[in-house]
């Protein structure tokens, strides 16, 4: 099925010590199934598994946007994380470059970020990230 193009896109982010993973996905047009459009994994660099935990998600919501450039272009997308890497960019009173960098990268798309709660669509992503 293709993508509906009013309505937004969910993107689950989970990250863990050394690999982080994601899940795109979008509701049909009755809003009551929620199927998967792409899942991405990766394990950190050894840079990259030194940085704080929020840094961390910071990093992987970047890396995941790069990949899913051409699907959050178009979207707006519901970012449902653990922690919430867009209040941590904006309200950083010390902006390093790679988080000022971030900030930029993630100017661009039209993300927002919605607490995790119980999230159906996170036992797929912890399972992808567990796996990379």
């Amino acid at each position: 099925m293709p993508l509906v193009s009013w309505k937004p896109l969910t993107l689950y982010l989970t990250v863990f010590e050394n690999s982080m993973g994601c899940v795109l996905g979008q509701h049909d047009e009755t809003g009551r199934k929620e199927r998967a459009i792409y899942y991405v994994s990766k394990k950190f660099t050894d840079c990259e598994a030194r940085y704080t935990p929020i840094e961390n998600v910071c990093c992987a919501l970047v890396w995941a946007t790069k990949r899913l450039r051409h699907y959050l272009l178009y979207h707006t997308t519901w970012l449902i994380s653990w922690l919430d890497p867009l209040k941590f960019m904006m309200k950083a009173l010390a902006l390093s470059g790679r988080i000022a960098r971030w900030q930029m990268l993630l100017s661009e798309y039209d993300i927002q970020y919605v607490n995790q709660k119980a999230v159906k669509g996170s036992a797929i992503v912890d399972f992808l990230v567990s796996h990379a």
